[in-house]
């Protein structure tokens, strides 16, 4: 079997910092399947500004660099982008990359565009077609952002949906809970499967000691944190409009209020559209006990990830996205680490309250993560450690990438 897999945010060691494409295609490389990731050559979420190469194998699994132009935040450029990475996709043939043909197209969702010369390109040369859903467009953008329902860009957005689910030969979501959402969108019964961001156990690419001079100006302030006694909670990567920081901040606030001050610091390495505001909001709350940095590699993120005490998942709680699941990174980065996890919101089936490994508020109100935090924060090491310990046992045994690929690979042999 020979899989195409389109994500146009791919990344993976010396790409970019989500791994999911290339640690699936590690594993379907070891049960003997040729595996090609195609990735956008300039994205957002590359470990450089520098666009990627035409072609790049890492560790045995080849990346193709479909052309993209650059672009800066979320204008008229990044749309754009994503116009050239689809019409690259309608461009790609075998003999220009040297490829076999495929026997299964599979185009992932990071915005749902891509589908249509996905579709095409399935049907040109006989392969099975699979959508990956990682987020349920257009719900997501009404849901985060406000944005209307009848704004061209979502009812675009609602029939490439639409399309994706009645044109698929399968379906794949990361959150656990959307079959009957796309039942009522048009996918047909037999055609869903679960097939969640996941882990990989022991992994020495997956955490390595800083290197960066922000690295180890984060891990310098862990260290005087620790000599301090202080217990340390953490959220790396994106500070935007959806991770709504602002009320871990005015949690904060509210802990301080009580004394709790000199007893935890909160670690903040990253960056987005909301850093700016984050600063000054910290300022005029006076939280200097919480540190900023810029965004690190996703290697030494999680290095420091491990170093601290508990992490904190940062979302705004949007019930009617929601209640079809979640798929965050930062809660299984969080669980293989070990470390107790603070979620607030409610999800379905969500990986912390199966597991035992943290605490669910339920809700984004700062007076309920305050609760949460200070909870956290009054326990015995040994017992955050009990609970992290859940959560690492829990996501070994669920959520390993081995597991994972193996029954997506099933999935697809099995679909019709």
């Amino acid at each position: 079997m020979n899989i195409w897999y389109f994500n146009h945010y791919a990344g993976g060691p010396g790409i970019g910092k989500f791994a999911r494409a290339y640690n699936l295609g590690q594993a379907w490389m070891r049960m003997g399947i040729e595996t090609t990731v195609f990735v956008a050559r300039f994205h957002h979420l590359l470990d450089s500004d520098t666009p990627l190469p035409e072609t790049k194998t890492v560790d045995g699994l080849k990346y193709i660099g479909l052309n993209a132009r650059p672009y800066k935040g979320n204008g008229t450029k990044r749309l754009l982008n994503m116009l050239d990475f689809c019409m690259s996709i309608f461009k790609t043939t075998p003999e220009k990359y040297q490829l076999s043909k495929p026997d299964v197209v599979i185009v992932s969702s990071p915005h749902p565009f891509a589908v249509f010369p996905a579709f095409r390109l399935a049907r040109r040369y006989g392969a099975k077609l699979v959508f990956e859903v990682r987020d349920i467009w257009p719900l997501s953008i009404t849901e985060i952002t406000g944005t209307s329902s009848f704004h061209p860009f979502v009812l675009l957005a609602g029939l490439a949906e639409r399309f994706a689910y009645t044109r698929s030969d399968l379906v794949a979501s990361l959150p656990g809970g959307a079959e009957p959402h796309m039942r009522k969108k048009g996918l047909a019964r037999g055609k869903f499967i679960h097939a969640p961001n996941g882990v990989v156990a022991n992994n020495p690419l997956e955490a390595s000691a800083p290197e960066s001079e922000v690295g180890q100006a984060a891990a310098d302030k862990i260290r005087e944190w620790r000599s301090q006694g202080r217990v340390i909670i953490i959220h790396p990567g994106a500070q935007g409009i959806p991770n709504a920081l602002d009320r871990l901040l005015d949690a904060s606030a509210q802990l301080n209020t009580r004394g709790l001050k000199d007893r935890y610091g909160i670690l903040l390495p990253g960056s987005g559209g909301t850093t700016a505001q984050l600063v000054a909001q910290a300022r005029e709350l006076d939280l200097d006990n919480i540190a900023f940095f810029s965004l690190v590699p996703k290697t030494e993120a999680l290095w420091l990830t491990g170093q601290c005490d508990i992490g904190y998942a940062g979302a705004r709680n949007h019930e009617a996205l929601y209640q079809y699941g979640i798929s965050f990174n930062k809660i299984m980065d969080f669980m293989e680490a070990g470390l107790p996890v603070v979620l607030p919101l409610a999800a379905a089936g969500d990986p912390v309250t199966a597991s035992g490994c943290g605490i669910v508020t339920g809700s984004d109100d700062p007076v309920r993560i305050a609760a949460a935090l200070e909870r956290l924060i009054g326990m015995r090491a040994d017992e955050r450690h009990a609970m992290g310990a859940r959560g690492r046992s829990f996501v070994r045994q669920h959520y390993d990438y081995e597991t994972i690929a193996a029954n997506y690979l099933e999935a697809i042999r099995n679909a019709r």
